[in-house]
């Protein structure tokens, strides 16, 4: 499995975005995953209904955390992104648990 960002995705295969609105998380978190040899299913992509928080500013409760560089919030990214050990610095670069489960459960299925 190779995951990555969205501006990879010219040189990805196929790859199946996630999104975390499709996982109810308060993070659209778009992360893009390539399996290797075998089937990942495309989940639907939800529609962003809900802003997202301005760079700088701590989410709202109505807004769409985004977590990247030095990020206000560590506390709510934490309870959004379901990483409560993290610190910021892996918070930034993280694939929240939710994604990895999906995959995994995916990838689990297709073995039996």
């Amino acid at each position: 499995m190779i995951e990555n960002v969205m501006g990879a995705e010219p040189e990805m295969r196929d790859p199946v975005l996630l999104c975390g609105a499709y996982f109810g998380l308060n993070t659209y978190r778009h992360r893009l995953f390539e399996p290797g040899g075998w089937e990942l299913k495309r989940p639907d992509h939800p529609e962003h209904v809900r802003r997202q928080t301005k760079m700088g500013r701590r989410r709202k409760p109505d807004e769409m955390g985004i977590y990247v560089g030095n990020f206000i919030g560590v506390d709510d990214a934490k309870e959004d992104l379901g990483v409560p050990w993290m610190s910021r610095e892996g918070i930034r670069e993280c694939i929240p648990p939710a994604y990895t489960e999906y995959v995994g459960k995916a990838f689990l299925e297709q073995l039996h």
